[in-house]
């Protein structure tokens, strides 16, 4: 069995336009995941809007989005999701609900809705339902496991790991780590995973620096990969700060610790 994976947006909080950020993308956080013949979206920021356009292009009518939370870096695209405007889709948007949180369509009706925009979520056309789950609980799409875990970020947001009997990926993107002890509830959680896409917004050096905002590093990226067994890990949701240049260092300092250790591109596409 294969598992595919394609990053459609990988920067974290706002798009980065501009000559400095091509060769790393400057939309943000969607990613394609394909397994057993069926297509997982995680995440609705900017990357969707070209990932709709694929999805059209190529006759591609059913898949389910997984959303991390309701920040807008996370869920920008879904207005300009062409799919959502044809009848001839179906999809799911599902996301996990903490006890303060409201429903997930009442959140995204708030998100798109007047004066904010000038359309509402009444006017899409395609069959979408929207599902709320109790974070840490599993769940099945189809055939595969859905696995879950509440993070450590502002207004909450929930890590994922897609399985079956034979492959596993791990989607944990604005968690902020704990410093003085491990996660053991996390370390458990991606223990032998195939893949891992973290959230590496930040640096070691200046991490202390912005503590309650709900963001990790690199390295911490790093050290969880060597600790739970990860075959392949995804530095990802880079700070809209680091440009090319910042990037390049980035990666260059990763592909010295394990080649298996990769900064995600927009564009980039992986088999497993």
């Amino acid at each position: 069995m294969t598992l595919k994976v394609k990053f459609w947006g990988v920067r974290g909080s706002i798009p980065t336009p501009g000559d400095s950020f091509v060769k790393f993308g400057g939309n943000t956080s969607c990613v394609e995941l394909n397994i057993n013949c069926q297509t997982i979206i995680f995440d609705m920021g900017s990357g969707l809007v070209n990932l709709g356009n694929y999805l059209l292009k190529n006759n591609i009518k059913k898949f389910d989005i997984l959303v991390s939370h309701f920040h807008y870096d996370h869920t920008c695209g879904l207005p300009f999701f062409s799919p959502a405007y044809n009848k001839d889709f179906e999809f799911s948007i599902r996301a996990g609900i903490e006890k303060t949180r409201s429903k997930t369509l009442e959140v995204l009706k708030k998100q798109i809705s007047s004066p904010s925009f000038p359309i509402t979520i009444d006017q899409f056309l395609a069959k979408i339902k929207f599902c709320d789950f109790q974070i840490g609980k599993d769940f099945y799409i189809n055939d595969l496991k859905i696995r879950t875990i509440s993070l450590n970020h502002p207004d909450g947001a929930v890590g994922y790991r897609v399985e079956n009997n034979k492959k596993s990926i791990c989607y944990i993107t604005d968690h902020e780590h704990e410093i003085k002890q491990r996660n053991k509830k996390l370390l458990n959680f991606l223990k032998n995973a195939d893949a891992l896409i973290y959230d590496s917004t930040y640096d070691d050096r200046n991490f202390k620096n912005y503590i309650g905002w709900g963001h990790s590093t690199w390295q911490e990226a790093t050290r969880l990969a060597k600790e739970c067994n990860i075959k392949k890990l995804f530095i990802y949701h880079h700070n809209p700060e680091n440009d090319d240049s910042k990037m390049n260092y980035i990666e260059s300092a990763c592909k010295k610790l394990d080649n298996n250790f990769i900064v995600a591109k927009e564009g980039m596409f992986i088999n497993f």
